[in-house]
């Protein structure tokens, strides 16, 4: 892959999705609750160390939604809480697992995570770190223009043997480019505002190129979500990830026909409600109630996906 003078990718990795012919790409979401089993950081604990409010009491902040939480201990500084936040996280060692390397050896077409971190490209890269000039070496702008704070066009393009390039989507930001993190409600709503944007422009080409037989070409995050079969793993779906759901929604308002939503969630009570809805949204909810521990919970939702690529194999169209 050639770089520009400034680093990025300059010769843009082209991946083509045959949509009449309904050849989805294998889309993995992740989140961070795979990486909780080597010491991963809680959306709480993380909260914690980048508060400077410590005013409000403990049971009148778990009623606030997780999405304003910052605002509540941080102020409408956002800014600061995000360089803060970028801070703690650079401090942090890497949470790999063998289990996250096996997730990640399955036949990706996309990789889109919420974590700010580099787990994913240290284990593409077979590196502990995913440093400054990885980042810039990789780091491509899929819509071809220069660089900008919001995520929805970022990824970065991971080189692989024996197959395609992998990009690599941090949907809520990373902490390279703290000026990228979703960490608000402010931020949410300012992604959502770009969604909303980026939806407008888009208007029904899916459906125009699967009637003119074209091959469609993915240029943002969303775009892969909607088009491709979505297995979500080690994410809660929260109420407050606003993007996600609106997403979701997207998806299932397509008049295309794309690939699936198929979401893991584990047996506790407090994924019910997460689970009605998204089933009321048309997502495929796998519930998981038999295990021991989280180790055992992500080895059987990995096993399930596993047998499911396995019947879908096919490889999607590319060109460097």
């Amino acid at each position: 892959m050639e770089q520009n003078s400034m680093g990025r990718v300059k010769s843009l990795p082209r991946y083509d999705i045959n949509l009449a012919a309904q050849r989805y790409p294998r889309v993995l979401l992740l989140g961070n609750g795979i990486l909780r089993l080597r010491g991963g950081v809680s959306w709480e604990a993380l909260l914690d160390r980048i508060a400077v409010n410590d005013e409000i009491p403990d049971d009148v902040l778990r009623d606030i939604p997780l999405a304003m939480r910052v605002e509540a201990l941080c102020g409408v500084d956002v800014e600061g809480a995000r360089l803060r936040a970028a801070a703690e996280f650079e401090l942090m060692e890497a949470c790999v697992t063998d289990t996250l390397k096996r997730l990640l050896a399955l036949p990706w077409d996309c990789v889109l995570t919420t974590n700010y971190t580099y787990e994913v490209e240290g284990v593409m890269l077979g590196r502990d770190r995913f440093g400054k000039e990885d980042r810039r070496r990789t780091l491509a702008c899929m819509d071809g223009s220069v660089y900008r704070k919001d995520n929805l066009h970022f990824c970065y393009i991971m080189p692989r043997k024996s197959q395609p390039p992998l990009p690599v989507w941090h949907i809520h930001g990373d902490l390279g480019r703290p000026d990228s993190m979703i960490l608000s409600y402010y931020s949410y709503a300012k992604a959502i505002s770009r969604l909303q944007k980026y939806n407008r422009q888009l208007k029904n080409a899916f459906q125009d190129a699967v009637n003119a037989r074209r091959l469609v070409t993915p240029r943002s995050w969303t775009d892969w979500f909607i088009l491709g079969d979505v297995y979500t793993v080690g994410f809660g779906y929260d109420f407050s990830e606003f993007d996600l759901w609106w997403a979701a929604e997207r998806k299932a308002r397509e008049n295309a026909r794309v690939g699936r939503l198929i979401a893991y969630q584990d047996r506790q009570a407090k994924s019910d409600p997460v689970c009605a809805l998204l089933k009321s949204i048309g997502g495929e909810v796998n519930r998981v109630y038999d295990y021991a521990d989280y180790t055992e919970y992500y080895r059987i939702v990995i096993d399930d996906i596993e047998t499911r690529l396995k019947q879908q194999a096919y490889e999607m169209e590319y060109e460097d």
